[in-house]
């Protein structure tokens, strides 16, 4: 790889950090042998010498058992990385003190400089003294030779010791199995090793011929390419060894076990199509990991796979001679691409797309009678023939990319209000493109894969993570600990595009026809739900409450309040969209009344008071066109609305717990048909715990207290008053300012939300669907 080490980063490293890693892997073994003492002592032995008989015990001790091993493991897995690690600190010392000492031993010397930007060492010679140069340089040419390659020595065994290191630790020894494995590398000599066998071992497999590889070499190559997909000099040398077309003609032949020429290859399918599911996956780690070296190859290498994008592979034995961006886009779903090559792919992707699918022109991979399977690792029914799919899925995995992707035009001049002002390949993707790429042209909203996979680019580019980044779902639940929210005035950007489209006139009819990209509609409102309501308390685009909803980063979206009302109120007639923009409000309207007590001041509780009629005009609109929609769709009192009801004002049950930290974070998690779905909400960190404290209980926001669910639109509105008014009177209550004893501002509330809402008198977004 071309990232090699320099003088300076040896130099000048800081090796405290792997110091400390040292010192406490040092003591790890040592604790998980006292686990495995108190695990024996403790629970064994009690249990052994009890009467504890039968199929349970049985079952009991199987687990005992793997609990045994699996803690002996750790203790081995333990002292083999506290092993590499000391050697890798060890030669690391080294390299430096060598260099220290070359610079010592050159400090003050009369005839050589030492640069210390490089390490070179160069003749320092006075006015007279050059003249006679020729002279000098000779007589110091064997010093300076000398000097030089000890610099060198030094930085390539630091260097060499940084590459064994990171083979090591990013070396997966278990494969795709879990726990702790005592097979661990015990030196960096034997890492080192071992994955030069490994890729001789995995290029030999990747490189037979199709129809000739059984399902155990099938199972092999999978096995290896797992170990050693997040290893940047592994991947990077497989993909550039194998090279472009060969990269694209094995994941073709990973699809395609059979060949007519040889019937009789051993061929297990089950066995074949499981390896060739992981396989999908982790060659598309290794591809990404490889994507990000900048070396002449990889570069060549990323050129080529672009340059075959076009172009069908000849695929001997197979029925269908796919075009090479079908193949790429495949290996695209898991890992993070580099984002330069993402941009350079995607702009030739799009413009190659925009030549062939038309709503008049079908693409290749819109021919019913392929029947391939180029996705095995996706939902049934997606045989991933719609090469833009698995592009915007690796755009999901790379913000930077995808908002550098939709990037709002540099012309562009205050808030986005045309199509003219839109991104090409956001206007494209969003309103454009055909997207029925399987032959099949029902009538009616489908959920395509494609959607979906355009929501998450979009929540990538707006949002500054990734689209399923576990810190999101609640796997890391201190993401905020640092500062959590990386808007952008880039991303604002992207935003802006969103709510114009969405929010626009055609709005209504593409989410009707999009229903997949509700949930990112949903979670990209609730990202910039500051900027909405900012926009919705303004009188017309004036006037707009910069107290209440402060700007929280450099260069805020640009939204007119047309704008932002129309917007939430076709995120209003989805009932995912609409649940989750409405959990949005709600936890950011409580963290803005936590940052202002209504007794604190008269400034404060003017604020206060903004905030939740703002809530409450936002509700109304969320809720006016859910109902709207469920009456344009169902009759208003079927059986059908009924349900609609009651599962759209299932959005106050779920999604919040007190004691998650996540929440107080500000990460919402939101369950809905999609399965979980982390959002971002701009809520502030010392106020998040405050507000949590203070407002979670079953009154305000889910539990066994709440009336039973809504079955028509009167119950529905009446569920809606009763959140805003609670809300209300628990902000005046915690906060010690006593009961609303004028009533002006329940009347205020009442008259936002019932006038929008129920009444729909002060109604201004966008009317259902109906077609």
């Amino acid at each position: 790889m071309s990232d090699t080490l320099s003088y300076t980063d040896v130099r000048h490293a800081d090796l405290t950090p792997l110091d400390e890693a040292v010192g406490k892997w040092k003591n790890a073994p040592g604790k998980f042998q006292q686990v495995a003492t108190n695990f024996r002592t403790e629970v064994v032995k009690g249990l052994a010498n009890s009467d504890f008989e039968g199929e349970t015990a049985e079952a009991a001790w199987r687990k005992f058992r793997a609990v045994k091993a699996q803690l002996l493991a750790a203790q081995e897995e333990s002292r083999r990385m506290h092993t590499v690690l000391s050697q890798a600190l060890e030669k690391f010392r080294t390299a430096q003190k060598a260099l220290k000492t070359i610079e010592e031993e050159l400090e003050g010397h009369e005839h050589l400089r030492l640069d210390k930007s490089d390490g070179s060492v160069e003749l320092k010679l006075t006015d007279e003294e050059e003249k006679a140069r020729t002279a000098y340089a000779k007589a110091y040419r064997e010093v300076i030779a000398g000097y030089r390659d000890r610099t060198r020595a030094a930085v390539d065994l630091a260097d060499q010791a940084d590459r064994d290191l990171s083979q090591a630790l990013t070396t997966d020894v278990n494969g795709t199995a879990r726990g702790f494995n005592d097979h661990a590398y015990d030196s960096l000599k034997a890492a080192r090793e071992h994955s030069a066998r490994d890729l001789r071992e995995a290029l030999h497999l990747a490189r037979t011929k199709n129809g000739e590889m059984t399902s155990d070499q099938l199972e092999r190559l999978t096995a290896l390419i797992a170990r050693h997909g997040r290893d940047p000099q592994f991947a990077e040398r497989f993909a550039t060894e194998l090279g472009a077309e060969r990269t694209l003609q094995l994941w073709y032949n990973a699809t395609h076990p059979h060949h007519p020429d040889h019937p009789d290859t051993k061929i297990d399918e089950k066995a074949w199509w499981k390896s060739a599911r992981t396989l999908q996956e982790s060659l598309s780690t290794t591809l990404a990991t490889a994507s990000h070296s900048d070396s002449p190859a990889m570069r060549q290498w990323q050129q080529d796979i672009i340059a075959l994008g076009d172009q069908r592979l000849e695929s001997s034995g197979g029925r269908t001679h796919p075009f090479g961006f079908q193949l790429m886009s495949n290996l695209m779903h898991s890992g993070t691409y580099d984002s330069g090559f993402l941009n350079r792919y995607g702009d030739r992707l799009v413009a190659w797309d925009k030549e062939l699918n038309t709503r008049d022109n079908y693409a290749y991979w819109a021919n019913s009678a392929d029947t391939d399977n180029l996705d095995p690792g996706g939902d049934p029914g997606d045989t991933g023939h719609d090469a833009v799919v698995g592009f915007l899925e690796a755009l999901g995995h790379n913000p930077e990319a995808a908002t550098d992707f939709f990037g709002r035009p540099g012309t562009v001049n205050g808030a986005v209000d045309r199509d003219a002002e839109l991104n090409d390949h956001l206007k494209y993707l969003t309103k454009d493109r055909n997207w029925v790429f399987d032959g099949n042209t029902r009538a009616g909203p489908r959920e395509m894969p494609g959607h979906e996979a355009l929501g998450h680019a979009l929540t990538a580019a707006t949002t500054g993570y990734t689209w399923d980044d576990p810190q999101l779902t609640g796997e890391d639940p201190e993401i905020f600990k640092h500062g959590g929210d990386r808007r952008t005035a880039a991303t604002a950007g992207v935003m802006e595009q969103v709510v114009h489209v969405y929010g626009g006139a055609d709005g209504p009819k593409l989410l009707h026809d999009q229903p997949a990209l509700a949930p990112s509609l949903g979670a990209m409102g609730g990202a910039y739900v500051d900027d909405i309501n900012r926009a919705v308390s303004g009188v017309g685009d004036s006037l707009q409450s910069t107290g209440a909803f402060p700007p929280g980063y450099r260069g805020a979206a640009r939204l007119g309040r047309d704008q932002a009302v129309d917007f939430l109120s076709v995120l209003g007639q989805n009932e995912t969209s609409h649940g989750i923009m409405n959990q949005a409000e709600h936890l950011y309207t409580l963290d803005r009344l936590a940052q202002h007590p209504p007794s604190a001041s008269d400034e404060s509780w003017a604020t206060g008071r903004r905030v939740l009629l703002t809530e409450a005009e936002a509700r109304g609109t969320l809720d006016h066109a859910r109902v709207q929609q469920i009456e344009a769709r169902y009759a208003a009192d079927s059986a059908d609305a009924q349900t609609a009801f009651r599962e759209s004002a299932n959005w106050t049950r779920v999604g919040m717990s007190s004691a998650a930290p996540a929440v107080a974070n500000g990460v919402l998690n939101v369950v809905s048909k999609s399965g979980p779905w982390g959002v971002v909400i701009p809520i502030a960190q010392a106020g998040g715990v405050e507000f949590a404290k203070l407002f979670h209980d079953d009154a305000v926001f889910g539990g066994p207290d709440l009336p039973d669910p809504p079955e028509n639109k009167d119950q529905f509105f009446a569920r809606g008053e009763r959140d805003l008014g609670a809300t209300a009177e628990k902000y005046l209550e915690k906060y010690g300012r006593g009961p609303d004893v004028t009533g002006e501002l329940a009347d205020d509330i009442k008259s936002k939300y019932l006038a929008i809402g129920p009444q729909g008198n002060a109604f201004e977004g966008r009317e259902p669907y109906t077609g």
